[in-house]
């Protein structure tokens, strides 16, 4: 297996980004109504994919083997209020190998950097995986028609 880099989207990568994160929603995020799957899809095709990479208050993430995007990470940092961590994903074929980890760690590194003092995010089935990466569970809530689990986490150096 080659190295696997984390590291900002590529302009000339989004089109494959869209692509997983296409796939992604269609085989994982099938809690979601289809109505919802569509939306979210569209939501992030890639000219609105290059306007999030190029607005310095959100993080889109990549992890790649060689040339090929196997994970993302997608989040922003308002100006005010707490971080947000909206898409978190594996491939299932490279997971076990710590790269959501990577991913996590990576985006809570530049959140914090921006300023922000907390990260919020919402879960459907991974509240365990969070809880013991460090982030505390809120509440629950409905997203989207779907109960989801709210955490936080508390980047360092904020109190």
């Amino acid at each position: 297996m080659t190295r696997i880099v984390i590291a900002p989207a590529q302009v000339r990568s989004l089109i494959s980004l869209h692509q997983l994160f296409a796939e992604a929603v269609r085989a994982h995020f099938t809690y979601f109504p289809d109505s919802v799957q569509r939306r979210v899809i569209r939501d992030h095709a890639p000219h609105r994919l290059l306007r999030a990479a190029l607005d310095p208050r959100r993080i889109v993430l990549t992890a790649r083997e060689g040339r090929r995007i196997i994970g993302y990470a997608i989040g922003a940092a308002p100006k005010t209020g707490p971080a947000q961590l909206f898409w978190l994903y594996v491939d299932p074929d490279y997971r076990g190998a710590n790269t959501g980890l990577s991913l996590l760690s990576r985006m809570l590194k530049l959140l914090a950097a921006c300023g922000a003092e907390s990260v919020t995010i919402a879960t459907h089935d991974h509240r365990s995986y969070y809880e013991r990466q460090g982030f505390k569970f809120v509440e629950e809530a409905i997203v989207d028609g779907v109960r989801m689990d709210i955490l936080t986490f508390k980047l360092q150096g904020h109190h």
